[in-house]
């Protein structure tokens, strides 16, 4: 990536058209700047900027409240939106393109910048020649992609998700101003939020569609690891899945209690539609719950529905995971809304 020059100060004068670039590129680096130069940019997508694009920049610029205010334009909402796009395609939750836009906002103004004018840098992220050749930098999506493989790398087992936003920039783009990411968060998680769709499930939804298996009546799905109702495995994690409106046939329940679809949460945090999963062990041995409501005040034992082995679909009183060592931990599902 490049390394970020001062704002304050005089750019060095090579009487080159080089020095010229690189001042209109630091324009993009100063809060409040009133003009904007020109600089040299290529399309980050294949689909070109739509008057939907410029209405939202509109909007948004008078929610911002950092560097990008009033600066938004169709194209930069277009850029960000191709980034958005590559981290929702990654299978990655919404935090994950806060974390790439905010980079994107430090770095270039949310624009695929393709000239060189900060050593070898190019795109929207500023990488440098050691990430990509410039046809793969330049492209948005093939970018991003190496953004995020680097912080999954930097930040495994989904330990990102509860680091400081700036400081995962800083890990990733090993900036000369590691300062400069954090104030632009807040703006970052404004652009993603009015670019990522609506989606998942409420937590009524979740308990609604874990009833819909009929449990513990005689109509109850019964349990299967080979057989599938309505596309979903008839076992503990296709009925989680199920519930949760995720892909059919469903992740297993290693899959569920992983970064891409949970985070750990205390037992005691639990609410209704979060998961109780043990996931270790033989697969006879895993199991998924769907917690329902705690069935006392101390918190001793809850409701949950589960397709339960040798039985099906049921809705029953348990206290797994109440212990330590059992096996059996608590997820918070991102699906959930």
């Amino acid at each position: 990536m490049r390394s970020p020059r001062p704002c304050a100060g005089p750019v060095r004068k090579a009487g080159t058209a080089a020095a010229s670039l690189i001042a209109a590129a630091l324009l993009v680096a100063v809060p409040g700047t009133p003009a904007r130069a020109a600089v040299s940019t290529a399309p980050c997508g294949l689909a070109p900027v739509t008057a939907a694009d410029a209405d939202l920049a509109a909007q948004l610029n008078t929610r911002l409240g950092m560097k990008m205010r009033g600066h938004l334009d169709g194209y930069r909402v277009s850029c960000a939106r191709a980034v958005v796009g590559a981290v929702r395609a990654r299978g990655l939750p919404r935090e994950a393109a806060v974390i790439a836009v905010t980079t994107a906002i430090v770095e270039t103004g949310v624009r695929n910048i393709d000239r060189e004018v900060d050593h070898d840098s190019l795109g929207v992220f500023q990488q440098r020649a050691t990430w990509g050749s410039a046809a793969q930098r330049l492209d948005v999506t093939w970018a991003t992609g190496a953004f995020l493989g680097k912080m999954l790398r930097k930040y495994p087992d989904g330990s990102w998700r509860s680091a400081v936003v700036g400081d995962v920039c800083q890990r990733v783009q090993v900036s000369k101003y590691p300062e400069r990411y954090q104030p632009q968060a807040a703006d970052g998680q404004l652009i993603v939020a009015a670019l990522w769709p609506a989606s998942g499930v409420t937590r009524a939804q979740v308990i609604a569609r874990a009833k819909s298996w009929m449990p513990g009546t005689a109509r109850r799905v019964p349990y299967s690891r080979t057989k599938t109702q309505g596309g979903y495995r008839a076992d503990g994690s296709g009925y989680a899945s199920m519930a949760l409106l995720l892909g059919a046939p469903g992740p297993d329940s290693r899959g569920l209690a992983s970064a891409r679809y949970g985070k750990p949460i205390p037992v005691t945090a639990l609410q209704p539609g979060d998961l109780v999963i043990r996931a270790t062990g033989p697969a006879t041995g895993r199991q998924v719950i769907i917690f329902d409501r705690w069935a006392d005040a101390g918190h001793r034992s809850y409701w949950a529905y589960q397709q339960r082995r040798g039985y099906g679909t049921d809705h029953r009183r348990l206290t797994h995971g109440l212990s330590p060592g059992t096996g059996f931990l608590a997820y918070r599902p991102l699906a959930v809304r």
